[in-house]
């Protein structure tokens, strides 16, 4: 393979393109922080946000980062979101307020084979499908009465509501 099959920057479109072509709506817009796609899986929204635009070449970037918002409606068990982050790589759970945010960035700084992408996209799949079940698992920690409450009440958040 030779440098130049490599892919060492992205644009929101070229994102949007792999999106569709795993057969996902991507929908492209602008935000005040920049592009960013909104699209869905396994039922939940998600949108592809962009970070390092390359100072060399305007609307392409470095890396872009998925991210799938939920709506916490009463209260999470504990241990919900540590246990998340103690068992996985590559994606990330947080709270803001009253929001689960779930995160898994992208990096093709460097350069990376053409697959890559499609390969992070369907990575991307898989994350969210076992958020789903983290989601309806319960929690064991012993310390916590909510552990036997099993799974909060969770709806999906809208990108701008956040």
């Amino acid at each position: 393979m030779t440098a130049t099959e490599l892919l060492n920057s992205l644009s929101p479109d070229d994102v949007a393109e792999a999106l569709r072509k795993a057969g996902y709506r991507a929908s492209l817009g602008d935000t005040p922080s920049g592009p960013q796609i909104q699209s869905a899986a396994q039922g939940l929204g998600f949108f592809v946000a962009f970070g390092n635009e390359l100072p060399s070449e305007a609307g392409r970037y470095a890396d872009f980062s998925f991210h799938c918002w939920i709506a916490i409606e009463g209260s999470l068990p504990a241990g919900l979101i540590e246990g998340w982050n103690e068992g996985k790589r590559f994606a990330r759970l947080f709270r803001r307020n009253q929001l689960l945010v779930l995160t898994m960035d992208v990096l093709v700084a460097g350069g990376v084979a053409p697959g890559n992408l499609q390969a992070q996209i369907e990575i991307w799949d898989r994350v969210i499908q076992d958020f789903l079940h983290h989601l309806k698992r319960p929690v064991s920690n012993s310390a916590s009465s909510n552990a036997s409450h099993g799974a909060p009440e969770v709806a999906p958040a809208s990108a701008a509501s956040a």
